[in-house]
């Protein structure tokens, strides 16, 4: 087993691999009943994101990733297809990461508690490292509250076209920044480092999760499926009201009865889709989205360890790249 051949240290690009591995393995180690799910699942590779802060922040003065960073690194991205699943359920979307989502491959119920099940998933690896960290262990089950409470939020606010920025704000950081923030500081933790220390990076990854959720938003209302992998202007044919939009509605309140209708066509989602581009609501939640980048940059460049320092700002700058 891979877990079982896990070096005490290892090198970062290693230890990326390593998660990849260890989750690839721990998925398919599973019960007939959900095998075939677990292998729709992991046909497609994911971006790691989230399991990369983790193994940097991880990172000792010798450049070397603990072995529980690994197992981190999984249990933290094995939370996160959890909730995709689920997201998925709840936004009835059909494509996720170019493949059929699972709930369109599988069926609602089915996708329910295969995401279910994918959390259970994820504690067990956690607490198989715990006993070194007990007094941490509530950090992540108080992340998990924070994705469920965001998730939440954002489904009772669909169609809510009177949305604040303040409140989307505060769904995509339980959303979104929460898993961030947590796999930066669980790092820190693994690394050994003070409370203090861990908090700091922990802010890091709150504010790269913005910029990240910020970008994704923005991107829905000018990518297609072949750039972002999934269903074409999503986010409004699912009446899910992001920055963009919200930022449009107050400058053109007008548009709130348009998208007010039911069933929107293709046609009309476009039309409003160029209205929302035309009267800078993408532009203004760019802006918004700058903010957090500059500011995690300015955290990172703060940090003394040149190697981690390294490794976050290409990770940002990929972030950013990739959302421009």
């Amino acid at each position: 087993m891979i877990k079982n051949q896990l070096a005490e240290k290892t090198t970062y690009q290693s230890a990326i691999e390593a998660v990849r591995l260890l989750m690839k393995e721990t998925l398919l180690d599973t019960d007939e009943l959900v095998l075939e799910m677990m292998q729709h699942l992991t046909a497609a590779d994911g971006k790691n994101l989230r399991a990369r802060l983790l193994l940097v922040s991880a990172l000792d003065h010798e450049g070397f990733v603990p072995r529980d960073a690994v197992i981190a690194g999984a249990a933290v991205e094995i939370l996160h297809l959890a909730t995709l699943v689920h997201d998925d359920v709840i936004d009835e979307a059909e494509i996720r990461r170019g493949h059929a989502s699972l709930q369109k491959r599988f069926g609602k119920k089915e996708a329910v508690i295969c995401g279910d099940y994918l959390f259970c998933i994820s504690l067990a690896l956690v607490a198989e490292i715990s006993i070194r960290y007990p007094e941490k262990l509530k950090e992540f089950t108080q992340a998990m509250t924070k994705i469920c409470l965001g998730e939440l939020r954002q489904f009772k606010h669909n169609s809510d076209t009177d949305l604040s920025v303040l409140n989307y704000l505060r769904i995509i950081a339980g959303k979104t920044s929460a898993l961030f923030s947590l796999a930066m500081y669980s790092g820190a933790i693994i690394n050994q480092c003070s409370d203090k220390e861990a908090r700091f990076m922990a802010r890091i990854g709150y504010n790269m999760g913005m910029a990240f959720q910020i970008l994704d938003d923005c991107a829905d209302y000018q990518s297609d499926v072949v750039t972002t992998k999934k269903s074409v202007r999503h986010d409004l044919a699912e009446e899910v009201v992001t920055l963009p939009l919200i930022y449009a509605l107050l400058k053109q309140p007008e548009l709130k009865h348009r998208i007010g209708q039911q069933h929107l066509s293709p046609t009309e989602i476009n039309e409003i889709i160029a209205e929302v581009v035309k009267v800078g609501g993408v532009s203004m939640a760019y802006d918004v989205a700058e903010k957090y980048y500059l500011k995690t940059r300015k955290m990172i460049n703060v940090l003394v360890d040149e190697n981690k320092k390294l490794h976050l700002n290409e990770i940002l700058d990929r972030i950013w790249k990739v959302g421009n």
